[in-house]
């Protein structure tokens, strides 16, 4: 079951890391679309390709504890 949430994770990373390098080889630069900020407090832009990438390593770190 691990060996299913590894794979999972890993693909949630490269497929995020492949969507950044499309926009930077096709734009120059990754296209952000979540920006939070409340008064003069901003909270870091996001994109679909960031959150599958810290989804995914959610994922792997789950897994590695689920291991022990």
């Amino acid at each position: 079951m691990t060996q299913k949430f590894e794979l999972l994770g890993l693909s949630f990373v490269l497929s995020g890391a492949v969507g950044n390098l499309i926009d930077r080889t096709a734009y120059g630069f990754v296209i952000d679309f979540i920006d939070l900020h409340y008064q003069d407090f901003y909270w870091p832009v996001f994109n679909v390709a960031d959150i599958a990438i810290s989804l995914g390593v959610a994922v792997l770190l789950f897994s590695e504890f689920k291991k022990s």
